[in-house]
């Protein structure tokens, strides 16, 4: 094989995007070309937006945080079938090994099916995709994909637990209980959430095969549907791959009066705490009423390069890595 180039991991992720475009193209999805700058987006707990002013109209917009407001509103209009590759923007996260300010990101839609659903068709995306860049390096396909001195198993059905069971397992904390008996308004849960996501579950999941972890707490998951046997908890899933958390997918929640009150909670929790704030999506909101039941979800394209250029830093996948463009 001929020696790698210095831009390996960047030609690895163009042949990401081809793939993944290839992949839902001969399924019959809409290809859809979401907008950058919106007025407002949709306001979920730990995810905050950058801004920019039109001065024009003395008005600010927002760079987008991720396609799903843009997406959600044309499905709401019979499109069906859907997916984009868009660039979105974090703000509050600071750049990493994982971590770009700007990043690109697939996001698809499912009519009439859910997150079980979803997982299905992802761990076939996923597989497919290393296999055809296996292909394309003039190597013989197979599951194994070789990622840090470590063989990863993509063969479906990737193993799989709730988050209930894993904090069970592992930080010996009923979550559930945990839930009920702390407030919903409560500043210091989520970083409690999230510290313990990072330290004791997230270390204690397999290193040889992907896994997908089902039903996170609804006060984390806005815009997904409550699970009907679990009170506190909503049908959203995350994977994993070499513990790096891949995709979010979520059954979508097809309610507006909760959507509404779900925003409005957030909205006024960081009012309280002077957390940061944008205009909320009330368009988003109003689309739902005729959002037929689907499932959706996120996968960091740029993570995906990652894996399968086998390089350590996203900035190996990027051209332009905002640690780059700040020098």
């Amino acid at each position: 094989m001929a020696p790698l180039s210095k831009f390996h991991g960047q030609f690895v992720k163009e042949q990401v995007v081809q793939l993944i475009r290839q992949f839902f193209l001969t399924k019959n999805f809409h290809e859809i070309d979401t907008p950058t700058l919106l007025p407002s987006l949709p306001l979920e707990p730990g995810l905050y937006s950058l801004s920019t002013p039109w001065r024009h109209r003395q008005k600010n917009f927002y760079l987008a945080t991720s396609p799903e407001s843009s997406l959600k509103k044309l499905i709401s209009q019979g499109i069906g079938n859907c997916f984009a590759i868009s660039h979105a923007f974090r703000d509050l996260e600071n750049i990493g090994p994982t971590h770009n300010l700007e990043f690109s990101m697939l996001e698809w839609y499912e009519i009439a099916k859910n997150y079980h659903h979803i997982a299905q068709t992802t761990q076939k995306l996923i597989l497919k995709i290393f296999q055809k860049i296996l292909q394309k390096q003039g190597l013989k396909a197979t599951n194994i994909l070789k990622y840090r001195g470590k063989n990863i198993n993509l063969s479906p059905p990737w193993p799989s637990a709730t988050l209930q069971q894993l904090f069970l397992k592992y930080a010996k904390i009923n979550l559930a209980k945990n839930l009920k008996n702390t407030s919903g308004d409560d500043p210091d849960w989520e970083p409690w959430f999230t510290k313990t996501m990072i330290d004791q579950i997230e270390p204690n999941l397999p290193q040889n095969r992907p896994f997908i972890i089902y039903d996170y707490p609804t006060r984390l998951s806005p815009l997904a549907w409550p699970c009907p046997a679990t009170a506190g908890f909503s049908q959203r899933f995350e994977f994993f791959i070499a513990n790096m958390e891949i995709g979010n997918a979520y059954t979508e929640l097809t309610d507006s009066t909760i959507m509404q009150k779900n925003f409005q909670k957030e909205k006024l929790y960081r009012q309280k705490h002077h957390l940061p704030l944008h205009l909320y999506d009330q368009t988003l909101v109003k689309a739902t009423k005729k959002f037929p039941s689907c499932t959706g979800i996120a996968v960091g394209v740029d993570r995906l390069a990652m894996l399968f250029a086998n390089v350590a830093n996203i900035s190996q996948v990027l051209y332009f890595p905002t640690a780059k463009l700040l020098k």
